[in-house]
């Protein structure tokens, strides 16, 4: 196994959902992030010309990740998931002090920031794909086959939400419960995990006034006891200011300063308001497609670890979109959770496209396999 066929077998729909979803974002990144840049750099362009940058190496390594057979990644995922603890593990040790925002989660190189956190999720997708694909037959026997999986987890799990990282955690935690759902564990089993899990991050969150603080104020704007915070209403008045069309591209009154991250966490906020329900609606239905090419590479993988992986990098994209958006919409508290290939940003960024590489990839094997093994859901025996 080396390099995948040189001939065009990969997925177009997806290819394209994809450039419409970069270019979008590099687009409403400097719409977004014009003022902000001038007033505090002198320099109109200055994110547009970093995002650019990032888009750049996020581009090589999609191609390079296109064209490497992805069961030779799955062989070095054991390591690649010893390296994401280790870094995981010194982000909250750090003796430069890598506290930023009231968390520890990001690791500065050469002046760039990087987040260990989003390595982790993609080395954790890479290590469950692989484990299921040889433990799915015993995975209803908690002890033997769930257990394992579920240490594993909670070896990349806990750091992150010591951090404090709670959006990431809820997030990997989805997608851990994705693959274990799809590789056949007993939803009994999956049901008394989530039961747990919520007890322990509602623990958390009690114990962290922050996190605390934060969800208190969401529950009180759910029950109409109390306004939304400052970015969740500017975000709100941003969507009903662009109305059904918008007011026009560049013309956001709320990246004026009243909307906090109108670049980062918040852009749909400023898609929904110069484009307006038609640009957002637009978005989501990228999504959306991109999600479902995805399904369709997972269904027609040509193995099982295939499958998994498929499955595993889809539902991240599509979880970080949920949840990003349910936030500017206020239907979820605010989590700091980026919007795929629209937010500015590094890591994440970086680590999505290198990741819809692989989905690429496996789409590619799919078309190119004599025999594709068939892969619809076993019966399990009871």
């Amino acid at each position: 196994m080396g390099l995948v066929r040189s001939k065009f077998n990969y997925d177009v729909v997806m290819l394209i959902s994809i450039a419409l979803l970069v270019v979008i974002g590099i687009v409403m990144i400097y719409s977004a992030s014009s003022y902000k840049a001038q007033s505090a750099y002198n320099d109109s362009h200055y994110f547009l010309k970093n995002q650019i940058k990032r888009v750049l190496i996020g581009l090589l390594l999609l191609i390079l990740a296109m064209k490497i057979d992805y069961h030779l990644l799955l062989k070095a995922s054991p390591f690649m998931l010893g390296l994401a603890f280790v870094l995981l593990i010194y982000v909250l040790i750090d003796p430069t002090d890598s506290l930023l925002k009231g968390s520890r989660r990001w690791i500065e190189i050469k002046g760039m920031m990087f987040q260990p956190s989003e390595f982790a999720k993609f080395s954790l997708i890479f290590f469950l794909a692989s484990f299921l694909s040889r433990k799915e037959d015993v995975l209803d026997d908690f002890m033997n086959g769930l257990l394992p999986a579920l240490l594993v987890i909670g070896l990349i799990v806990v750091p992150v939400l010591v951090e404090p990282n709670m959006g990431t955690t809820v997030i990997l935690l989805l997608i851990s419960a994705t693959m274990l759902f799809v590789a056949g564990a007993r939803a009994k089993h999956l049901g008394i995990l989530a039961l747990s899990t919520l007890g322990v991050i509602l623990l958390f969150v009690k114990n962290m006034q922050y996190q605390k603080a934060r969800f208190l104020m969401f529950i009180d704007t759910l029950l109409d006891a109390r306004q939304p915070v400052w970015q969740v209403k500017q975000s709100m008045i941003s969507l009903g200011n662009g109305g059904f069309f918008g007011v026009g591209l560049g013309n956001s009154k709320q990246k004026l300063h009243f909307l906090p991250q109108p670049f980062t966490d918040f852009i749909y906020s400023i898609i929904g308001e110069e484009l307006g329900f038609i640009g957002a609606a637009f978005i989501a239905a990228l999504f959306i497609i991109l999600m479902l090419r995805g399904i369709r590479s997972a269904v027609r993988a040509p193995d099982r670890e295939g499958m998994f992986l498929a499955i595993g990098i889809t539902f991240s994209v599509t979880y970080y979109f949920l949840i990003n958006a349910g936030v500017a919409t206020n239907l979820l508290p605010i989590t700091g959770i980026p919007m795929p290939f629209i937010s500015y940003g590094g890591s994440s960024l970086i680590m999505t496209m290198f990741a819809i590489g692989i989905l690429l990839n496996v789409s590619a094997q799919a078309n190119t396999a004599i025999a594709p093994v068939r892969l619809n859901r076993r019966v399990k025996r009871r």
